[in-house]
């Protein structure tokens, strides 16, 4: 029987092979599940947040599919703030409509505070803007660095980030994990293969994310998408997130 997964995992051997890939695996196993749709979704860590009212959700790179986003609101009451500096993901979002534990924002992340050039390559029908791509319609956006989006929120507390911004991840890996607000679990897709970026980018970033004291628990089949979790925090007590608030400056 046809199993895509099986060779999207197939042709990642393929490429390792060729040293355009890894061939990474989970290191420790836990009981985990995948939310949001088949383009969108992400595995998390079920316990964590089964012990923790109102998980707070850093959804960063939102595109055309808040599935996952969507999900965590209703499965585990989780207040998300997403954020995404590009007309076509906000329209997006404007016209299909958003969960209302869910704050949207018209920024970037970036390692800087101002303002980046994203490109929408010619062979995209889904709206992947990214800083990496060199052709395509181009649009000036406002980003952020990590520590000047936490303080806009005023949080100390973060478990789950989310991290899927096309190529930008390796530009603010380095900002999340030497933060003092390191988050429980850390989800990000990484983009290897594409706009010329190396495998060998990916395998530093994920020996950073460990160094920093994080565990790899999820790998996809094609291994773009990792979820990692904070060493010992399934040891530690029952906390509770605070709710944000109603309203912030610059959500929409």
């Amino acid at each position: 029987m046809y199993n895509p997964d099986w060779l999207r995992y197939c042709k990642r051997v393929v490429r390792a092979g060729l040293g355009t890939d890894h061939l990474l695996g989970p290191e420790l196993k836990i009981a985990s599940r995948r939310l949001g749709s088949d383009y969108g979704g992400w595995i998390v860590a079920v316990e964590p947040l089964q012990r923790i009212a109102h998980p707070i959700v850093l959804s960063l790179g939102l595109g055309d599919d808040i599935s996952f986003d969507a999900e965590m609101c209703r499965r585990y009451e989780a207040w998300v703030y997403g954020f995404d500096p590009t007309t076509a993901s906000l329209n997006w979002i404007a016209e299909r409509g958003r969960p209302p534990n869910m704050r949207v924002f018209p920024i970037g992340i970036a390692g800087f505070d101002g303002r980046q050039r994203f490109t929408l390559p010619e062979d995209d029908n889904r709206g992947n803007f990214s800083v990496k791509a060199t052709a395509g319609h181009s649009v000036i956006c406002d980003v952020m660095r990590y520590s000047s989006i936490l303080t806009l929120l005023k949080l100390q507390h973060i478990d789950v980030l989310k991290l899927d911004v096309e190529g930008s991840e390796y530009d603010v890996i380095p900002d999340i994990v030497s933060s003092s607000v390191l988050p429980v679990q850390l989800l990000i897709e990484f983009h290897h293969r594409l706009h010329d970026i190396h495998v060998a980018e990916t395998r530093k970033a994920v020996r950073m994310i460990r160094e920093a004291g994080f565990s790899l628990f999820a790998v996809s089949p094609a291994g773009q998408e990792l979820s990692f979790i904070r060493s010992g925090v399934l040891q530690e007590p029952a906390s509770v997130s605070l709710p944000c608030a109603p309203d912030h400056v610059g959500a929409l």
